[in-house]
């Protein structure tokens, strides 16, 4: 027979050899003695069946390691090592004194290692064969069948010579050796058995602590559900995303009715089930409890066992609310440079022949004395003109935004010196009464003081313009300590509001009031918040507005105190912050 080739672990090799080892060692000490023992008494016949049965004990043992280095199975190798040992055993016991043989008590040795390699099952395989073995020999014996040729001075109440109690003493001593080492042996299979278990299961733990933690601390939401559609598992993010009580009890519960309000996620688990094929990446929209589109970016895995059957669906979601506003201020910044560039050659084209037409035009009202309809025209033509400039100046100022350049900063200040202008402006200060409330005495931030005061004053002009006659305009100065970013810490920010109680800004209006070019006013360019936004945003803060009855109508620009920009060389943390 030929065996295939095969690479053999050490433990198996180490196995094998020590019981190569120990089945050479005691057939040589069992059946060397019971040949000594013959031969002392001459009985010719057994001594040589006895050294035919050595050596079939030494070349069986021999096969068998080297079948096993050739890539024999180790257990099937055993299993004939130990039938050729019960059929020995039962050959020794023949030529030794038959059932009343001393050496019937060996028949333990190979029930012991049938049961080291096979089990209980091995062991009480072997000890069944054993005692057939030994039955069936008795039932022989006692017919008349078989008689043994030693069964003079081998058995048990053969003789009062002295060989055969010191031989059944000898006996029993090598099977109470044997069974004390085998034994100790099996003892410390166990403990080591039992230490590795228990290793094992320390690992077990820690990987199951340490999973359990990544799904619990993981930002992206995480459901599993088996193959019957129940719930098996839900992550706090999961939870926190789709707006779901952490309270009720999910767990084992249909998809159908954990998500009973979220139809269209429901919908996604059910066809990855049903069609077991797993979905890549896509995004869905869903509408939460509170009727709100929240945008997810999800995929579905199937999960398997081992053996490739499927076990359930894994899905992995993101809320995509703010990756979409990214993308919006992105699609917006992409736009406005654009805007920004044709409006910076459009502005530039136009200026030269404006301030040409400017130029002539006062020249002409100078040189002749005009009235009627004539003094109005070329009145109307100067101040369209006047406006077109103005136009033209805001688009290159949104165009040609520069980075602002940070110095110390009085707010207070900035705020004092706007409604000073704002006051003293035509067609303006004698709309609304301005008043200032302040809570920093002093306070300075890190700023480009030019655009600052280009935001106050862009504010305040919206704010005056929107009103009619007799209204009034508050500004308020503060410290507040809010996250400028989406999922960055709160820091030490200054806020100055600008409410008036001018007419309410439409709800749908609200979205819009800091784009470019959007304006609800006559005459308007659009561009006066969109530079005030474009200013905040290029200092790290914040700019927003909101409209409603209770307050009436109130822009806020949120400064942080302490500004790093990135093109910037850093303040010491002494002077980022300063009451003087």
């Amino acid at each position: 027979m030929k065996f295939q080739s095969r690479a053999f672990s050490p433990d198996e090799a180490g196995r094998l050899g020590k019981l190569v080892f120990l089945r050479l060692v005691l057939s040589t000490m069992i059946v060397g003695s019971a040949i000594m023992v013959l031969q002392m008494h001459s009985v010719t016949r057994s001594v040589v069946a006895l050294y035919v049965l050595l050596g079939v004990l030494f070349f069986s043992t021999a096969s068998a390691y080297l079948a096993f280095r050739l890539g024999a199975p180790v257990k099937s190798l055993i299993g004939v090592l130990t039938g050729i040992d019960l059929a020995v055993l039962a050959m020794i016991a023949h030529y030794s004194g038959g059932s009343s043989s001393y050496f019937t008590i060996l028949y333990v040795l190979p029930v012991v290692v049938a049961g080291e390699y096979f089990h209980v099952a091995g062991g009480l395989t072997a000890a069944g064969a054993a005692t057939s073995i030994y039955f069936a020999y008795s039932l022989l014996e006692m017919s008349g069948r078989l008689n043994s040729p030693a069964s003079v001075w081998m058995t048990a109440g053969g003789g009062n010579e002295m060989s055969g109690p010191l031989f059944r003493v000898y006996l029993h001593m090598v099977v109470f050796v044997i069974a004390g080492l085998l034994s100790g042996f099996v003892s410390r299979r166990i403990r080591s058995k039992s230490d590795e278990i228990a290793d094992k299961d320390r690992q077990l733990r820690r990987i199951q602590l340490d999973t359990d933690n990544i799904l619990m601390n993981m930002s992206s939401g995480l459901v599993v559900i088996d193959v019957d559609g129940k719930v098996l598992s839900i992550n706090p993010a999961a939870f926190d995303i789709l707006g779901l009580d952490r309270t009720a009890g999910h767990k084992g519960k249909p998809v159908g009715e954990v998500f009973s309000d979220l139809p269209a996620l429901a919908v996604q688990f059910d066809y990855v089930l049903r069609s077991a094929i797993q979905c890549r990446r896509h995004e869905i929209e869903i509408r939460t409890k509170s009727g709100k589109m929240l945008p997810l970016g999800i995929s579905m895995s199937i999960l398997r066992n081992e053996n490739g059957e499927m076990r359930g669906v894994i899905a992995i979601f993101q809320d995509l609310t703010e990756v979409n506003e990214m993308r919006e201020k992105i699609r917006l910044s992409d736009r406005l440079a654009a805007v920004g560039e044709l409006s910076a050659a459009i502005a530039h084209e136009i200026r030269a022949p404006l301030a040409s037409i400017c130029g002539s035009v006062e020249m002409l009202k100078g040189e002749f004395e005009l009235s009627g309809d004539n003094e109005k025209l070329m009145d109307l033509i100067i101040s369209e003109s006047d406006r077109l400039d103005r136009i033209i100046t805001d688009f290159l100022e949104y165009a040609r935004m520069r980075k602002p350049s940070f110095s110390a900063t009085n707010i207070e200040k900035c705020v004092e010196e706007t409604v000073l202008l704002l006051k003293h402006s035509p067609n303006i200060g004698h709309r609304a009464a301005i008043e200032i409330a302040s809570e920093l005495k002093g306070s300075r931030i890190y700023a480009d003081d030019e655009q600052i005061r280009q935001v106050f004053l862009n504010l305040g002009l919206n704010a005056c313009e929107m009103m009619k006659k007799n209204g009034k305009l508050s500004i308020r100065i503060r410290k507040v300590t809010v996250p400028t970013m989406e999922s960055s810490p709160a820091e030490e920010c200054v806020q100055v509001d600008f409410m008036n109680d001018g007419p309410l800004i439409p709800k749908d209006v609200l979205p819009r009031v800091f784009e470019p070019f959007f304006t609800t006013r006559e005459g308007g360019t659009g561009l006066g918040l969109a530079i005030a936004a474009r200013i905040v945003t290029a200092h790290g803060g914040l700019i927003n507005v909101r409209s409603s009855k209770e307050e009436n109508t109130v822009f806020s620009v949120i400064l942080p105190a302490k500004v790093r920009p990135a093109a910037e060389e850093s303040f010491s943390a002494e002077k980022e912050f300063c009451n003087s």
